[in-house]
């Protein structure tokens, strides 16, 4: 009887430090994503008298894109191991993953591929690049569907359930429309912050 206890014991405890891992593993990176694109966002203020193809190749542009984009990728392979630990179901996070894969994919090419096309494209060029057409409409497009329906779908999954704080799910739901505005900073903000809320606050599996 006692080693039933004691292993019964020993199992709780390694499953509680498993589920603070994965909190803190989300918290962490949800955050640190939620900055990179403050960052972004507040560059284009502080970088307000440069032109276009000189805010997008300024180093501290580079660095947040890139800093949000690794940040994203933390959460899109940590955020499905809250399933395990609290009673958000594994289809609504793994969803919500997906949709910041994508978060992490814009960040990234923002942080490169953007950062090049500045560097040796000549800047009246440049500008016209970001010029919205159909085409770069349906290159944003995936991006904006996914994270609509992935974060408004687990936040009334945790409403409903009553599984998390009701202003995570109220945030998350602010997140998924401003994706529709297309590029990742917004998003990457309010989205970042949300799932912080929500790792800390989900309640745990009973």
């Amino acid at each position: 009887m006692s080693t039933l206890t004691t292993t019964g014991t020993t199992s709780d405890v390694t499953g509680d430090r498993m589920g603070s891992g994965v909190r803190t593993a989300v918290t962490a990176s949800a955050l640190v994503g939620a900055l990179g694109s403050a960052g972004y966002i507040a560059g284009l203020f502080l970088l307000s008298g440069a032109s276009d193809a000189e805010a997008q190749r300024a180093p501290i542009t580079i660095v947040e894109c890139m800093i949000a984009g690794l940040a994203y990728v933390a959460v899109a392979v940590s955020l499905p191991g809250l399933a395990g630990v609290t009673r958000l179901p594994r289809w609504a996070l793994s969803l919500a993953a997906a949709a910041c894969a994508f978060i992490a994919v814009q960040a990234w090419g923002f942080g490169t591929l953007i950062a090049n096309l500045a560097t040796v494209l000549p800047p009246d060029v440049f500008a016209s690049v970001g010029t919205e057409t159909l085409l770069m409409n349906l290159f944003l497009l995936p991006s904006m569907l996914l994270s609509l329906a992935g974060f408004v779908a687990l936040a009334v999954v945790g409403w409903r359930r009553r599984a998390m704080s009701r202003g995570a799910c109220v945030l998350l739901i602010v997140a998924g429309l401003a994706a529709l505005l297309g590029p990742f900073p917004p998003v990457g903000l309010l989205a970042g912050f949300a799932l912080a809320w929500t790792a800390r606050s989900a309640a745990a599996a009973s």
